[in-house]
């Protein structure tokens, strides 16, 4: 068949409808463009001129095939290899951190999947996907356009084109088939997770890479939220079992976005999950980390949420990119905010944003009709701020509120009722209680002999820490060479800094020598000077329970005092760093209430607006802040 045959072939063929027709007339001139720039892609639409499913799934995969590429590069590969070795490593040193810290792979060369898409791979990929998804019971209870979104896909995003699905079927298939055999996809799916999780994961965040594609973590199970996402949804999709990832683009509670796969359940509502932190319930619990919004990456292109957004230049990324869509709905069912602006907008878009610690950040956008503005499925309990687009700059219309119970209480400043504040912190405790923990049981003892025979106990940490910043007193006042500092047997040495001082000096004690009481291996003997390194956020941290440090001063010595700081994020008040109070005043945006420099673990300010939202800035050091409230004299993070 020559290729102008091919294409009146094909024609004929657009200009029917079928019951299985996902995508509209815009995306059949896709296909059309697509098989002109690659033949080879007509071959895959004859091959199914008789299969009207496949057929269909072949068509959707081709009108969308334009959006996807492959970054190509050896700098990639020789990234990829270094998180290989962390596996074994269990970190990456921070000379080679350093070395790749201005990598951008965006910058790289990218290979379009329409011009290497062979119709081997495709055809492969559908027939797989189709025998896989016939072979579930619970497949009758999705839509075609189901199974297009969460099986059919044979990449996810932007990891290198591979024929994956034969691969991880066989590997996986015979476990599904051995753990359960029953009709229940949230089975299926749990058990297949909490076999995932038994195979491992390691953390690593250090590059920013592409995705990195199923042949790698198939044996490299490495990355951050975003990797253990695709190893579940390639397993998953392998299997027949329908998952997507979703994502909030920024927390309206942490500095990062996150990622975690979603189960599309018989419901056709989501079950959240990340294999190796929870399992996979339809009684979902509470998640500590905050949404707002929560957004799914689709393969297909999705509709416009607002008409002439895709095509504005005044609209941010988020939501014009038509691989996005909005599925709060299947988060927040029934939660909605109506909101007055206080002036409006020019473009007649008006926006729902969380503060990152240094700017307004869109989660949502709708029309604004005379200065009203409905902003639907939004997590409840927590602080927004209405907003718009001006100049490209994402400005406050408004007031920040805390939604409760679909009602917008807002944070108005009494200007005329002042009052006396104490600040201790810059950003929400998260995992710093647990991280503090860590030296509660710890004991510090003196010796003259080396082999401890003579020791005496000098301090032991009997309460979990309330701050980062601790000076404590030994309770002898003797002379000893050695000092040692030890954990509990159950828990690991997490240590910030730490710090000897005696009687005569205010500088403090430089170890000549430390050494633990079993053998430490050249990492950890590396990273011991972290304890020195005047970083209160960098710490040493032991690869075993119950660790001993020894210190040996040089020569005996009457100790004075400690300064130890456990592991910690250094969001406290840091002493000696200048910092800045704001309250938020609507309109007008922040409003200085004056500088400090700490001279103690806490801030004082006076005259400071009651009915306020509050932000605390660092002029000194660090990127992590967030507002916050006043309630009964303690700040309240959300």
């Amino acid at each position: 068949m020559n290729q102008q045959k091919v294409y009146f072939t094909l024609f004929l063929f657009l200009l029917c409808t079928s019951c299985y027709n996902i995508i509209d007339q815009e995306a059949d001139n896709t296909v059309l463009e697509a098989i002109k720039r690659n033949p080879d892609l007509s071959i895959v639409l004859s091959h199914y001129e008789n299969q009207p499913h496949k057929k269909a799934a072949a068509r959707f995969l081709i009108a969308n095939m334009h959006f996807y590429h492959t970054f190509i590069d050896s700098q990639i590969d020789s990234l990829k290899r270094l998180k290989k070795e962390s596996i074994l490593k269990g970190r990456i040193s921070d000379e080679i951190v350093a070395q790749w810290k201005s990598f951008d792979y965006k910058i790289l060369p990218k290979v379009e999947d329409i011009d290497v898409m062979t119709a081997e791979l495709l055809i492969e990929n559908i027939d797989l996907a189709f025998d896989v998804w016939e072979k579930r019971p619970w497949s009758r209870h999705y839509s075609f356009q189901d199974f297009c979104e969460y099986i059919l896909p044979y990449r996810i995003g932007d990891e290198p084109l591979e024929s994956w699905r034969k691969i991880y079927y066989e590997r996986y298939a015979p476990v599904l088939d051995s753990l359960y055999q029953g009709s229940d996809v949230a089975v299926a799916a749990r058990v297949m997770a909490d076999y995932l999780k038994n195979e491992g994961f390691t953390n690593h965040t250090d590059f920013i890479l592409p995705h990195l594609g199923a042949f790698f973590l198939l044996e490299n199970r490495v990355g951050y939220c975003r990797e253990n996402c695709d190893i579940a949804i390639y397993v998953m999709r392998a299997l027949g079992i329908p998952v997507a990832m979703d994502f909030y683009p920024v927390s309206p509670s942490y500095n990062s976005q996150h990622f975690w796969t979603a189960l599309i359940d018989t419901t056709h509502l989501a079950i959240p999950f990340n294999y190796i932190e929870t399992e996979i319930s339809r009684q979902i619990g509470k998640d500590e980390r905050k949404k707002g919004k929560v957004y799914r990456f689709f393969y297909g292109a999705q509709l416009e949420k607002l008409s002439g957004i895709y095509n504005s230049t005044n609209v941010p990324e988020l939501f014009k990119d038509s691989l996005i869509g909005d599925v709060s709905s299947e988060y927040f069912p029934d939660s909605k905010i109506s909101i007055t602006m206080e002036k409006q907008p020019k473009d007649g878009f008006g926006y729902l944003s969380v503060f990152t610690g240094q700017e307004l950040a869109p989660i949502d956008i709708a029309k604004v009709n005379r200065k009203e503005v409905d902003f639907l499925y939004v997590e409840p309990d927590l602080i927004y701020f209405p907003s718009s687009m001006e100049s490209g700059k994402i400005i406050a219309t408004g007031y920040p509120f805390i939604l409760k119970k679909n009602k917008a209480v807002c944070f108005i400043p009494n200007t005329t009722d002042l009052t006396t504040i104490i600040l201790k912190r810059k950003y929400p405790m998260r995992n710093n209680l647990t991280f503090l923990g860590s030296a509660c049981g710890v004991k510090i003892e003196g010796a003259n002999r080396i082999d401890f025979k003579d020791s005496k106990l000098l301090y032991e940490v009997t309460d979990t820490p309330r701050i980062n910043y601790n000076v404590i007193y030994p309770t002898l006042q003797e002379r000893f060479r050695y000092i040692r500092y030890s954990a509990p047997e159950n828990k690991q040495i997490q240590l910030g800094e730490w710090y000897m001082f005696n009687e005569k000096d205010e500088v403090p004690i430089i170890p000549v020598k430390i050494w633990a009481n079993h053998l430490l291996d050249e990492t950890h003997e590396k990273i011991l000077s972290l304890m020195f390194d005047g970083d209160w956020s960098s710490f040493y941290m032991s690869a075993v329970n119950g660790e001993q440090l020894i210190f040996d001063l040089g020569k005996a010595q009457q100790l004075h005092s400690f300064i130890f700081i456990p592991r910690n994020d250094d969001n406290f008040i840091h002493l000696g760093d200048l910092y800045e109070l704001f309250y938020h005043a609507g309109c007008q945006g922040w409003i200085s209430l004056g500088l400090q420099t700490a001279k103690d673990t806490e801030l004082q300010y006076e005259n400071v607006p009651l009915g306020a939202i509050f932000w605390l800035h660092n002029h000194t050091r660090g990127k992590e802040e967030r507002c916050f409230y006043m309630e009964d004299g303690k700040q309240i993070f959300i």
